[in-house]
């Protein structure tokens, strides 16, 4: 009876060795190719989050210079308005540094806007900076047009390309808090200093030999405390990212000791020289905005001190990911390859003394009885060839037999 074969298998069954050796190998390489392909996948993937991260970082790095001048400009309006002639020429020179500045923003929006999503919110820093570096109203419709900038154009900016440019969702969480330090903490930081800065001096320029009012003090006091939270906050960031990480330590410990005196100072310059000073001082002003100004570019040199290492961070993460799967690749492929190896090797061990047996038995039908059998082996092939000889052995004897019985019957 013809034995039968599953549906699909009977093409399988008349391969030869070597070919059905040959698809063990094919289909045991499956699950490996899909398992580099997925560790291929992963890898790019990490490649290109690094590659946005360190993008994202750029533009950042490009916003803060914006802010910074911003800030600066609104506390210089604010001492031309309160009668700091003086400061006519300082003004229009920062006027044209954030012209540079924001001309460097949107550089970076014509490389990465579509990308990070950032075309609306640069449009709209255009538009509201021509608004407000030409504005001459009074000192509240200043402040606050500055203030409007920053809150709804430069913070959602550097919300924006943090999100999309994924480094918000960074794997490490050193890197991811310096990141959060960097992009929110940071900035609402700077901003507090830089309203106490812009309040304290025009308080200190308008109340001069008088004390501050009512008004000036609630708002200064409660900008002291906000930037207060701001620096906890940033403090409690940063410090996680050194204690993990030997680099931040190195490059941020020193930048954030230097940024925490100098809050610190003035501080207790805006405490002793306008809110519980009794006799303010006109002569004061220049000293405390000058102070104020430190303290903002000691704490924006925070990105500075840690952009350097966040870039080696991500180039570190992108190479260990290639090495990884160059790694992983490398081994399979030459599993496969061994793999390959072993089945020529066994298919090899089987056909050639299986052909060797079939040569064989067709010389022994065709009745050359003393073919030798060169198969030594303690393997099914081994136990074939000795079926064979006994069998030769057989028809020889047998054959011995029938020549005997015909002479003795001649």
């Amino acid at each position: 009876m013809r034995r039968r074969h599953l549906p699909g298998l009977s093409a399988i069954s008349n391969l030869n060795i070597a070919n059905k050796l040959g698809l063990i190998v094919a289909v045991m390489a499956v699950p490996i190719v899909a398992l580099l392909v997925v560790q291929f996948l992963d890898q790019r993937a990490t490649q290109e989050q690094a590659a946005k991260e360190r993008d994202g970082l750029e533009y950042v790095s490009t916003v803060i210079p914006f802010l910074r001048e911003v800030q600066l400009h609104r506390g210089l309006v604010l001492r031309v308005l309160a009668g700091d002639a003086n400061s006519v020429e300082t003004m229009n020179q920062s006027a044209r540094a954030a012209d540079n500045a924001l001309a460097a923003i949107n550089e970076m929006d014509a490389r990465y806007g579509s990308r990070f999503g950032t075309r609306d919110l640069v449009a709209f820093l255009n538009q509201e900076w021509a608004n407000v570096k030409n504005s001459t109203g009074s000192p509240e419709t200043a402040n606050a047009a500055h203030t409007r900038l920053i809150q709804d154009g430069i913070f959602p900016l550097l919300s924006t390309v943090a999100l999309r440019s994924e480094l918000v969702l960074d794997p490490d969480l050193d890197t991811r808090n310096v990141i959060a330090a960097l992009t929110e903490s940071l900035p609402r930081l700077t901003e507090s200093l830089s309203l106490i800065r812009a309040t304290g001096t025009e308080t200190l320029i308008t109340r001069a030999n008088l004390t501050a009012t009512d008004q000036q003090k609630a708002f200064l006091a409660a900008q002291l405390a906000i930037a207060s939270e701001h620096a906890a906050a940033l403090d409690r960031q940063l410090q996680v990212a050194i204690a993990e990480n030997s680099d931040f330590a190195a490059t941020l410990d020193p930048a954030v000791r230097r940024a925490a005196t100098t809050r610190t100072t003035f501080f207790d310059m805006t405490r002793g020289q306008v809110l519980v000073s009794g006799n303010l001082s006109g002569t004061a002003a220049e000293g405390f905005f000058y102070m104020g100004g430190s303290a903002i570019d000691t704490s924006n040199q925070l990105l500075a001190a840690a952009q350097e290492t966040l870039n080696a961070a991500f180039d570190q993460r992108a190479a260990d990911a290639r090495q990884q799967f160059y790694l992983f690749g490398g081994a399979a492929v030459g599993g496969v390859a061994l793999a390959l190896l072993l089945a020529i090797v066994i298919s090899l061990s089987i056909t050639r003394p299986v052909r060797h047996l079939a040569e064989v038995a067709d010389r022994i039908s065709l009745g050359e009885l003393d073919a030798r059998i060169d198969v030594e082996s303690n393997d099914e092939i081994g136990r074939l060839a000795e079926s064979l000889r006994r069998m030769q052995t057989s028809l020889r004897a047998a054959i011995e037999r029938l020549r005997q019985r015909r002479q003795q019957a001649a």
